[in-house]
């Protein structure tokens, strides 16, 4: 489970409890700034798996924003930045080896020190334009 390596991870706990980590994760797009990354990344809403309000006021899709900070060592294959994406996150000592696929097509590797989930928040998706 790769949300069990995010550092800073207060917010994430207190919304989804210690274990959980997303079955479907979508990317809207990629921050690249300083040393850092940023993935806004959202995911439809698992029953049992949030806060019961969420689906009192009928939110069925949630979003976040997970960063990498004191990044290295970035590869980028196949740029393309939307739609699905999967995540893999071992630990190396005092960095993260991070392995991230996009669409079964693009490929991004890089090596980050450490990892926070912000910024969480839920929402109805409609599915109009």
């Amino acid at each position: 489970m790769w949300t069990s390596l995010i550092s800073d991870k207060k917010q994430w706990i207190s919304v989804f409890g210690d274990k959980y980590t997303p079955k479907s994760l979508n990317i809207s797009y990629a921050i690249f700034k300083d040393n850092s990354i940023k993935l806004k990344l959202y995911a439809p809403i698992e029953e049992n798996k949030c806060p019961e309000k969420w689906l009192s006021n009928e939110h069925n899709k949630y979003e976040f924003e997970l960063l990498f900070n004191q990044v290295c060592d970035v590869k980028i294959s196949n740029f393309s930045f939307y739609g699905p994406i999967h995540i893999d996150i071992t630990n190396n000592k005092n960095q993260n080896d991070i392995h991230i696929e996009i669409n079964n097509y693009c490929k991004l590797a890089c090596t980050a020190q450490s990892i926070s989930a912000i910024n969480i928040k839920a929402y109805h998706n409609d599915n109009s334009a």
